[in-house]
C-alpha cells in the first residue's frame, strides 16, 4: 500500500504547473495531520509554494508563473462549490470607467465572507443578496453592477457617454432580465438611456 506522502506526489506530478490545489484535494490519502505533513515535504523541496494559508500552487520553471488572484478565487469557488462575481473597483475597471487596475480584488459571493492576503495583495470575499448574484455574467450584469458602486450622485457626463457606448453592445434580451433584478434608479437611468438609442439607431436607419 502507497503511503500518504508518495500519493500526494503522484497526484501533484499529474498536475499542470500553476496549478492551485489544497489540502482537502488530498483527502482519502491519509489523515489530515499527514497530508499537511507531507504538503510541507513537498514544500520544502521546492515542489509546490504556498499562496496563503491552506493553499498551495505547483510552480514553473518561468519567473511570471504565480497565480493571479482571479485564479486563486475561482479555484476557491470551484472547491467550495459556491458562487463568486466580481465587484467593487474591478467591475469600473473592467468597463473602463476607472483608469487604474485596482490592487486588491473584490467578489460578491454566497460564500463565507474572507479577507486572504497574497503577494502583498487582498483577495475579498463578500456576502451579497441571491438578488445580485442572479444577475447574469454578461455586460447588462456588469453594468448594473458598476452603476451600484458609483452611486446615483455618481453619474457624470464621462460616466453616462462610457455607459451609453457599453449599451450600444448590450445583448437586449440580457439587459431585459437583468433589468428585472436591478435598484429602481439603475433600473430608471438604464431603460430611458436604452430607449434613446433605440430612437437614434431608428433614426439613421431611416436617413
Amino acid at each position: 500500500m502507497k503511503s500518504t506522502h508518495n500519493l500526494i506526489a503522484k497526484k501533484i506530478s499529474n498536475r499542470l504547473s500553476g496549478s492551485i490545489f489544497f489540502p482537502n484535494d488530498f483527502r482519502g490519502f491519509g489523515s489530515d495531520d499527514a497530508i499537511k505533513m507531507s504538503l510541507c515535504r513537498h514544500r520544502e523541496r521546492g515542489k509546490i509554494e504556498r499562496i496563503a494559508h491552506g493553499i498551495y500552487y505547483k510552480p514553473s520553471k518561468l519567473d511570471n508563473d504565480f497565480p493571479t488572484l482571479e485564479s486563486v478565487a475561482i479555484a476557491i469557488a470551484k472547491k467550495e462549490r459556491i458562487t463568486i462575481k466580481p465587484s467593487g473597483l474591478a467591475v469600473l475597471y473592467k468597463l473602463g470607467l476607472v483608469s487604474t487596475a485596482p490592487t486588491d480584488l473584490v467578489y460578491i459571493t454566497n460564500g463565507e465572507p474572507r479577507n486572504i492576503t497574497i503577494g502583498g495583495k487582498r483577495l475579498m470575499f463578500k456576502a451579497t443578496t441571491p438578488k445580485k448574484l442572479a444577475l447574469s455574467t454578461e455586460l447588462s450584469g456588469l453594468i448594473i453592477q458598476a452603476l451600484e458602486e458609483i452611486g446615483q450622485e455618481g453619474l457624470n457626463d464621462t460616466v453616462i457617454a462610457r455607459i451609453k457606448t457599453h449599451l450600444k453592445k448590450v445583448n437586449q434580451q440580457s439587459l431585459k432580465s437583468d433589468l428585472k433584478l436591478a435598484p429602481g434608479w439603475i433600473y430608471n437611468f438604464l431603460y430611458k438611456l436604452n430607449e434613446q438609442l433605440k430612437h437614434q439607431n431608428e433614426n439613421t436607419t431611416i436617413q
